[in-house]
């Protein structure tokens, strides 16, 4: 059998197919489990699987994050690959032995490399039922062959024990009249264990105990029609657990009147066995042990069928990114079968407990739990898991958030079961760390105002909704303006201006900080590139908008496009940008100082290591947080900015205070050696015309 005989032809899609279309396509063929992606040469270059992808687009705004999106940013970009011409042996062996983990997720057929049709592990299941069918056929048409044989083995004796003897399934013969074995051929020797000379002659009470499985296997028990198959489990002499096929069948003399009793024996372990790793492959996570996603669907599906009750717990890992950064993925995957062990702990009898994914498990309970009892369990499994672990000596501590949903009571149908308990969590994560938070409906009709706002954001982008503010920066040495921070407004038809304050992090919740950001900067870039050579320009860049490996390019252009030299522009980035993959992020950050942008370090002082930041990048200028500043009648705010001065001034770096409100501020920055200061003091952040003004004043 080859696997062209698997392959199930599904119309392909191209990787920039909207998730849209891939969401409609599964919500109208119910069926349909694969959707292979392939490039204009019909190459194989992706795979959508249908639980996975609902999981992705239902859950954490998944639908306001995917929907317009291409599917190369759902799909699997390394499906598993055969060509059909493949024997279906060769696939599985290979597959079991050396690449269990890729066929979870179903493979792709190809005919001399181009996509022909699509598989799943069920289809490999199904062909382990057809080799067993195989084999069950072979046993009847053994049986039928001695049946014939039989009637003729007067004349051809000889010929008919060569092939008993040589036949590859156990034949056992016995006397209808006073049970004794009549014969017994090699097969039968190995799986009964036992030489044929101590068993020809004898009853199998005789050679077996009464209740031995070899016993119940040669006497037939369970066959109840002649010819019937049955499948027993025994342990043989080593005690090793085997799987049988037996069939008897009465072969009668001359008269009519039963004569011997004909038991072929069919070891059909290996089948067993292969058949058992595969659906294990198809519904255990290869990691952890626990259900993976497959039978999570299931399961979930099952629970939430008409008449059923249950909870779901939605569980995400605080911190895991930080020990795989720090310790390595090795000590990242240990951490997540010691995470698997305590999730065991504290489920019970009946419960589900799986990982859907990196550091996403998902606990299933079989009854729609008291607010009482979920609560004092979820809090048990957050406690549980914040524990320290221990590995290879190292203490190791991180947390969890836990989000629950229950059905029916919450929701009618389990993707919006799944969508609510996720709703859940990503409450419990904003709240802090080490959380619980069940699901209530306030938290939908929060959801909806995101949404609701999230679309109204973009519509402001898209239709010249926003508009700009700049707050003066100033040198602190004749209080001379020298330069403009850009400060992104919203007009919002009901609420008037909105602070960015208010919808920054929506943005790069939803994926619309990069369209924001280049908003910003080409609108700044163009306003300053009228203002004199002395004004700088400061725009602050998201981190968000780092994981996009073009942003220098799309800096460069933009300063081509309205004229502003690159020596005027500084780009404000928090620690967090090279925090978030550091390697990428520094190159980006390079190619930004060689074009001649000077790249400022913002909010100095507050984050989790930003004296070591200073000695990783070559950065043109830092600024003091301003929570500093307005706690500046304190000691311990007048060192910190002391020592942020200094150090400034040793490595030549110059410094920018923000949030100056008072004389007092700004006369002291300017003791302490602050080059630069900003703040309601000297002037609020206002329109472009304020910044006019101001230049005409000067």
């Amino acid at each position: 059998m080859l696997m062209r005989s698997l392959a199930t032809y599904v119309p392909a899609c191209a990787p920039d197919t909207r998730g849209e279309v891939i969401l409609e396509l599964f919500q109208n063929a119910p069926d349909l489990t694969l959707v292979p992606v392939v490039d204009d040469a019909g190459g194989a270059v992706g795979l959508i699987e249908r639980e996975m992808f609902f999981v992705r687009i239902a859950g954490k705004f998944g639908h306001a994050l995917f929907a317009g999106r291409p599917v190369s940013l759902l799909m699997d970009a390394r499906p598993m690959v055969v060509e059909a011409s493949v024997a279906l042996a060769d696939f599985m062996s290979d597959t079991l032995s050396v690449r269990p983990s890729e066929v979870q997720n179903g493979f792709i057929v190809t005919e001399n490399g181009t996509y022909s049709g699509v598989g799943s592990i069920l289809d490999l299941v199904r062909a382990a039922h057809a080799l067993a069918q195989d084999s069950a056929d072979t046993l009847r048409q053994v049986t039928e062959q001695l049946q014939v044989a039989n009637d003729r083995i007067s004349r051809d004796k000889l010929f008919i024990d060569t092939v008993v003897e040589n036949i590859p399934s156990a034949v056992i013969v016995m006397s209808a009249q006073d049970r004794q074995l009549a014969l017994v051929n090699r097969a039968a020797e190995k799986i009964l264990g036992l030489a044929r000379a101590d068993m020809l002659g004898k009853e199998v009470d005789e050679i077996f105990p009464a209740e031995d499985g070899m016993a119940r296997l040669v006497r037939g028990d369970g066959v109840h029609d002649s010819g019937r198959e049955n499948e027993q489990t025994i342990r043989d002499k080593d005690g090793n657990e085997r799987h049988c096929v037996t069939r008897q069948t009465g072969i009668a003399d001359e008269t009519g009147a039963a004569r011997w009793s004909l038991c072929v024996i069919e070891d059909v372990t290996g089948y067993r066995q292969a058949q058992a790793r595969i659906e294990r492959m198809a519904h255990c996570d290869a990691l952890t042990g626990l259900a993976n996603r497959s039978l999570f669907g299931l399961v979930l599906a099952r629970m939430c069928a008409p008449g059923g009750s249950g909870t779901l717990l939605s569980i995400d890992l605080d911190y895991f990114k930080a020990v795989n950064d720090v310790y390595g993925h090795a000590m990242g995957d240990h951490l997540l079968r010691l995470v698997a062990q305590r999730l065991r702990g504290v489920s019970r009898d009946g419960e589900l407990v799986a990982r859907l994914g990196g550091d996403e498990f998902a606990i299933i309970w079989p009854s729609a739990a008291a607010p009482d009892e979920l609560a004092r369990r979820a809090n048990g499994i957050v406690e549980a898991l914040s524990q320290p672990y221990v590995i290879d000596g190292q203490h190791v501590v991180i947390g969890a958030c836990v989000g629950s949903a229950r059905f029916p009571v919450d929701a009618a149908r389990a993707d919006t079961l799944l969508q609510y308990a996720d709703m859940a969590l990503y409450r419990a994560k904003n709240r802090g760390r080490n959380r619980f938070q069940a699901f209530t409906p306030e938290l939908y009709d929060e959801l909806q105002g995101r949404v609701r706002k999230e679309r109204e954001l973009r519509d402001a982008i898209a239709t010249g909704g926003l508009l700009l503010h700049f707050q003066p920066m100033y040198r602190a040495a004749d209080n001379a303006i020298c330069g403009c921070e850009a400060l992104v407004r919203w007009r919002h038809p009901q609420r008037g201006l909105v602070a960015p304050d208010e919808f920054i992090g929506l943005a790069e919740e939803c994926g619309a900080i990069h369209e924001l950001g280049e908003w910003v900067l080409r609108a700044a870039c163009r306003e300053a590139a009228a203002w004199p050579p002395y004004m700088n320009l400061a725009v602050n860049v998201s981190p968000v908008q780092f994981r996009d490996p073009k942003l220098a390019l799309r800096i460069a252009s933009i300063l081509a496009e309205t004229g502003l030299p690159a020596q005027r522009l500084e780009i404000e980035i928090t620690e967090n940008v090279l925090m978030n993959n550091d390697s990428a992020n520094k190159k980006i950050l390079a190619a930004l100082s060689a074009m001649g942008c000077s790249v400022v370090l913002d909010d100095f002082g507050v984050g989790y290591s930003s004296l070591g930041y200073l000695g990783s990048f070559n950065f043109q200028k830092i600024k003091i947080d301003r929570s500093f500043i307005s706690d500046l009648s304190t000691k311990r705010a007048r060192g910190i900015i002391q020592a942020i001065a200094g150090l400034a001034r040793s490595m030549d770096i110059p410094t920018t205070a923000e949030g100056v409100e008072t004389a007092e501020q700004l006369c002291w920055l300017r003791e302490v050696g602050c080059v630069e200061v900003q703040g309601f003091f000297l002037a609020r952040p206002g329109p472009v015309d304020m910044v006019h003004a101001l230049l005409k004043q000067s």
